[in-house]
């Protein structure tokens, strides 16, 4: 008989931007990646869905919501909402078990942490609401004709400047947040772009998306917070 795969372990991992419903939604991966750690948190930082049809979602993306159902039965589930999965989260929330909010609050190990989508960040999306989706709908077209290895999706996140501004812009404007709130480590999602930085005392992060390859994730233990590939 064959042994079991060992689980690698953490204590949190996030993930963000998965777009179930989306035809560039990476959700078999998502799911492969939940059922090879073992871990005591989980939070669903935002667009966990692309929108409100059902229709949309395929055979892949309910097996991903099956596996968080199963998970939740265990294991703590916080997911906080997203400007695309706006009340949807607590719909399925309810039915998976999760716990949702706009922004997710705790303390671990005698620091202070926050978790917010970050599309509150993001003037051009409030102010700019269907031009935005419009071209997030041009850039998921883009990305379903690129190659595998994703060369013409990457080459246009590298060249536009205005998503390099958003990161930043998310990042920045997260940091001020954090200061005011005197939170020690800030979690985001919405730019699809996974980072890190530091501006004093606050440490920012970003969770990236699974609807690009590679997909990244970050996991938080004690003394170690860290972006991952997969």
């Amino acid at each position: 008989m064959a042994k079991a795969k060992t689980k690698k372990k953490t204590h949190t991992l996030i993930i963000s931007d998965v777009h179930l419903g989306s035809r560039v939604s990476r959700s078999r991966e998502a799911a492969e990646l939940l059922k090879t750690y073992q871990f005591r948190k989980l939070i669903l930082l935002g667009d966990i869905f692309d929108d409100l049809n059902f229709n949309n979602l395929r055979e892949e993306d309910w097996k991903f919501l099956s596996v968080l159902g199963k998970i939740s039965k265990a294991r703590k589930v916080r997911w906080v909402e997203g400007n695309h999965d706006f009340g949807l989260a607590k719909i399925f929330g309810a039915m998976i078990g999760a716990s949702v909010y706009k922004v997710y609050k705790w303390q671990f190990g005698g620091r202070k942490y926050a978790a917010i989508h970050g599309h509150q960040f993001d003037n051009f999306l409030i102010d700019n609401y269907f031009l935005s989706q419009a071209a997030s709908r041009v850039y998921n077209f883009v990305q379903m004709l690129d190659f595998s290895d994703k060369r013409i999706s990457h080459w246009l996140k590298r060249s536009s400047k205005g998503w390099l501004r958003l990161s930043g812009k998310v990042a920045r404007r997260a940091i001020f947040y954090a200061r005011l709130r005197r939170i020690d480590y800030i979690f985001c999602g919405h730019t699809h772009k996974a980072m890190e930085e530091r501006r004093g005392k606050v440490y920012y992060y970003n969770s990236g998306c699974w609807t690009d390859i590679p997909e990244t994730f970050i996991t938080i233990d004690r003394d170690n917070i860290k972006i991952h590939k997969y």
